[in-house]
């Protein structure tokens, strides 16, 4: 399901002939052509013919090419794919799939095809898939794959080396090995550098630093991105609060939980609700059925034209001072636009950090020092900045002086929203990138009106 390639220009190219040789049922030459491609190119060919035609196509393909192909397609063709195909053909290429790529795939079916997969599935099979889906959504256990090498920590170098000639063909990753005792407690990891550069006769425990890094198995995939990322990793074991070894999470897993995090949060700074859209769909929205992004953006769109009829309310509230002073609304959009920038800006930095866990949420107060000091740096910069156009728009001292002060103070307001939204969020237990920018912006147009319009009020008319 990785969408870490480029669309190959060749299928395209190719495209007229093959859908020739495919309407004259030239089975053996279509199966030679495309006997030379790679599982991406087959994906990309998969793209671009009818749905009928990719069943026919995956029939050719051997067995075991199945699952690669199969596993670089989007959720809504795998669906077509496995609603046309025997029960047969189901059952071997889900059986072929790696147990992290197949709780995927069920997670993302329908309610009925999952069930028909899982009956399909072998009793051991079966019993894999199901204590993977067990584990709670978006937790490193539904990342895991059972598939790795573990050693006892008696073993020698030269057994461990046989060991892994005759199981290792099977398994995720044999870049790191794992030490477990007889109860299957996580001992250690060791490297397949550090093992072949041993001695023969050098036990497994002779290697043995006993420093392994593990998570167990409902931890959040968050954290697992921060230790992947903190101890720059390959892959992580993974256990239950007992310490007994259940599995590991590989890199490229990994790796596509960060892409999924990042569209998700993507989506959430623009204000649109990423639960109604399926996120492999983000980069092609033409695929996505259209009242699915209209639900998608029409909450919070709602939720900010509240918001701003609030503003509006205020505006109205102050329409004695605004007919005396016309020229005040000029400057408006310009105040209010920056404390939303600036609290954007505070936002973005906030969240990442978050995300990255450079900060914690004890860290609040004083990073709420740090931007006091900072925006009221940036504010005195904006107010000499404005005080220019309050000069030559506003033909007057105190209008001048009205639109500085509230410069200033709208930016540290802005900024302040900005830092407090995703700590409060996060308190919450709410995704801290809940706090978008429309969301903040909003924030400002509102408070920002207010004390502009009540500045204005105070200098002008009292």
């Amino acid at each position: 399901m990785s969408d870490d390639y480029k669309f190959d220009p060749m299928v395209r190219l190719l495209k007229p002939e093959l859908e020739e040789i495919i309407k004259n049922k030239d089975w053996k030459n279509l199966k030679e052509i495309i006997s030379f491609w790679q599982p991406p190119e087959i994906a990309d060919l998969f793209r671009e013919i009818e749905p009928r035609e990719r069943v026919v196509i995956l029939r050719l393909l051997p067995k075991d090419f199945q699952q690669e192909v199969f596993s670089y397609l989007d959720s809504d063709m795998q669906e077509n794919l496995l609603k046309n195909l025997s029960n047969d053909d189901i059952k071997s290429i889900i059986e072929e799939l790696e147990p992290d790529d197949r709780t995927e795939l069920f997670e993302e079916m329908p309610p009925d095809l999952t069930r028909k997969m899982i009956n399909l599935l072998s009793s051991d099979e079966r019993k894999r898939s199901l204590q993977l889906l067990g584990y709670p959504e978006k937790s490193v256990g539904r990342l895991m794959t059972p598939d790795y090498i573990a050693v006892q920590n008696s073993w020698t170098i030269e057994k461990t080396i046989e060991y892994i000639r005759n199981f290792g063909k099977d398994v995720e990753t044999i870049n790191m090995i794992y030490v477990v005792d007889e109860q299957w407690h996580l001992l250690d990891d060791i490297s397949i550098k550090k093992l072949i550069l041993a001695h023969p006769s050098q036990t497994i425990e002779s290697l043995m630093d006993k420093s392994v890094v593990f998570l167990t198995a409902n931890t959040d995939q968050e954290e697992a991105i921060k230790i992947f990322e903190k101890y720059d990793l390959l892959s992580l074991p993974i256990t239950d609060e007992g310490r007994h070894l259940l599995g590991i999470v590989t890199f490229d897993d990994i790796l596509d939980a960060v892409r999924e995090e990042q569209t998700e949060d993507f989506t959430k700074f623009s204000g649109i609700q990423s639960h109604d859209i399926d996120l492999d769909f983000i980069t092609r929205i033409k695929d996505v059925p259209m009242m699915q992004i209209f639900k998608a953006r029409i909450s919070w769109l709602v939720a900010l034209l509240i918001m701003d009829f609030v503003t509006g309310g205020i505006i109205q509230g102050f329409q004695d001072t605004i007919a005396k002073y016309v020229v005040l609304v000029s400057f408006l959009p310009v105040l209010v636009d920056t404390a939303g920038n600036a609290g954007a800006q505070s936002a973005t930095l906030v969240i990442r950090a978050l995300a990255m866990g450079t900060i914690q949420m004890k860290d609040w107060f004083s990073l709420i020092v740090r931007e006091l000091f900072i925006s009221t740096l940036l504010g005195l910069v904006m107010g000499a900045g404005i005080s220019i156009m309050g000069f030559v728009r506003g033909k007057s001292l105190s209008i001048t002086i009205v639109v500085i002060i509230s410069m200033f103070i709208n930016v540290i307001i802005g900024s302040l929203i900005g830092i407090l939204l995703p700590f409060i969020f996060t308190k919450l237990k709410k995704d801290p990138a809940t706090a978008s920018t429309p969301l903040i912006t909003s924030l400002a147009d509102i408070i920002g009106t207010a004390i502009y319009l009540g500045i204005a009020y105070l200098f002008l008319i009292r």
